[in-house]
């Protein structure tokens, strides 16, 4: 990885992964981020959505194993790949890249050397909270660091949360859409 990477989160992949918090205060959520280099540039990561994966089981499991197989089919149908992971503590005071998160964005890391965690702030969710709620990691010197700083939107206030549904709710019910959610969609303009 080039430490010169830039990472370009579009605003519905910050939503998506906001939303999946807020939806699911008092526990753990997880995900994987989806995207590509730029065209033309190497050095870019554009990363467009993020897939919304668990919020019961959110440690190394056979259910991620199948999480992430669909997720693999899903971008590359979609001609995009899985390029990092996010990851929202259930203490909300804690910043840190669990070992597991970590053990899950270093596969990720395997087959796209730029990989990217995103760790959600809790303490920054908020519709008073002008700050960006994401902080995040990248790898260098065989360690995950976190990089830099990157705001909760209207989508909270509104209650957009509702409509997003994780690969668990999905086990749970095979009829809410994980992957392509168009309700959620519509709502935030994506």
């Amino acid at each position: 990885m080039s430490s010169k990477t830039q990472y370009i989160i579009s605003t519905k992949t910050y939503q998506k992964i906001i939303l999946h918090a807020v939806k699911h205060p008092f526990t753990t959520v997880n995900g994987v981020l989806l995207g590509k280099y730029s065209a033309g540039n190497s050095e870019e990561v554009t990363v467009t959505d993020a897939i919304p994966l668990f919020h019961h089981w959110t440690t190394l499991t056979p259910m991620l194993e199948v999480g992430l197989q669909q997720v693999d089919i899903y971008a590359a149908h979609h001609k995009i790949r899985i390029v990092g992971y996010y990851h929202a503590n259930e203490n909300s005071n804690d910043k840190s890249l669990p070992a597991f998160g970590s053990k899950i964005v270093s596969k990720i890391r395997e087959s796209f050397t730029d990989a990217i965690a995103l760790i959600i702030q809790n303490t920054k969710l908020s519709l008073d909270s002008p700050e960006v709620a994401i902080l995040p990691y990248i790898f260098r010197e065989n360690q995950w660091h976190q990089k830099a700083q990157i705001k909760a939107s209207d989508s909270i206030k509104h209650r957009h949360y509702e409509y997003l549904y994780d690969f668990d709710e999905h086990l749970e019910n095979v009829e809410l859409d994980w992957l392509h959610n168009e309700t959620l969609a519509a709502l935030i303009k994506i």
